[in-house]
């Protein structure tokens, strides 16, 4: 009965994926002509090649200061500025838990149409304050119905600009947190939210511990391998391999930061959907087979799901009483239980 129970639900987050994958793909064709080209000016510069350079590139810049605080919303500053205007500033939405134990910082999917309010009201609940990023040309740093492309696209020079903007927001968060007086901040993330909470952990010290879910560990294998990636990896493979795309994103690759990663107080979480045809396990992986090698191997749940049907029932429950206990170390039964509501939509990833 168990084994039929979990091949029902194995089948149901197939068609659960598949149809969020059609809805992916349909709208790369209508954003088609929009499409940014492919363009490796100034990859060269930015290829990864010491660990030094990695440390510069995602080093701080401005002050950790708001600009102001509206109710709910924290407006900052962000370290890069960009011919978008919208796009220079960003909103931190916070779900208050009324302690100063820990903080929790949300990076959400890319092309995430909506936040995550179920996932913060629970664990605001549960003593845990948490406060959701928002990515670059995300939500209100959008200009238009497809700004999104702008956080990744087949400039090369242009994503990994986009990324470290992204990571330098974050770190300017937990840097914030940490002023705040927070004796806990950790990091999670969603598909290249996770992505940017890995780079974030690996750069800033002051996070405890992160939580990567259904990340790609290299967003040029993303590229090269993800069933939703097809239109781009078209307009970059003719002029480059995926070898070469290594490289040139090899300052936003979790491998090659795995000096940051193992380093001492940083506890790590990894997600993985046995299944996920988007952010499939492979590079995650090789991730998580050099940390053991260093004696320092990541808590990983492996789950019989997708990439966007790890937020449908029962995968979200798993996922979420997994996270929950990695945080909080010792949750009561009462907590997980109440993990049973939970949803996330990745609808648009």
């Amino acid at each position: 009965m168990k084994e039929k129970g979990e091949k029902m639900f194995r089948y149901l987050a197939r068609r659960y994926d598949r149809k969020h994958i059609l809805r992916s793909l349909e709208r790369q064709r209508r954003i088609h002509d929009k499409a940014i080209p492919f363009s490796d000016d100034g990859s060269d510069e930015l290829a990864f090649n010491e660990i030094s350079k990695g440390e510069v590139f995602f080093a701080p810049i401005l002050p950790a200061v708001p600009l102001r605080e509206e109710g709910a919303s924290v407006i900052f500053q962000s370290d890069i500025s960009t011919e978008d205007q919208a796009n220079n500033t960003f909103e931190c939405v916070v779900t208050d838990s009324g302690l100063k134990q820990h903080a929790l910082v949300v990076f959400h999917h890319w092309y995430a149409r909506s936040r995550y309010p179920a996932f913060s009201k629970y664990f605001a609940g549960k003593g845990i304050t948490i406060i959701e990023a928002t990515l670059p040309y995300h939500f209100g740093r959008s200009s238009n119905d497809y700004s999104e492309e702008k956080l990744f696209n087949a400039n090369l020079g242009r994503t990994v600009q986009s990324m470290r903007q992204a990571v330098l927001d974050g770190r300017k968060i937990v840097r914030w947190l940490y002023s705040q007086g927070y004796q806990k901040i950790s990091v999670v993330g969603m598909c290249l939210g996770g992505t940017v909470a890995g780079l974030v952990a690996a750069q800033e010290e002051k996070v405890d511990k992160a939580v990567l879910m259904v990340s790609p560990g290299s967003p040029a294998d993303l590229v090269w391998t993800a069933e939703t990636m097809t239109a781009l990896r078209g307009r970059i493979e003719p002029s480059m391999s995926l070898e070469g795309l290594r490289t040139a994103w090899g300052l936003i690759d979790l491998e090659k930061h795995l000096f940051g990663l193992t380093r001492p107080h940083l506890d790590l979480m990894f997600l993985l959907g046995r299944d996920d045809t988007v952010a499939r396990p492979g590079a995650s992986e090789r991730v998580i087979e050099f940390l053991a090698k260093c004696n320092l191997p990541p808590e990983v749940v492996r789950l019989n799901c997708g990439h966007s049907s790890i937020g449908m029932f029962p995968y979200n429950l798993i996922a979420a009483r997994k996270v929950l206990r990695f945080l909080k170390e010792t949750p009561t039964l009462s907590e997980l239980w109440e993990v049973r509501g939970f949803r996330y939509d990745f609808s648009e990833v």
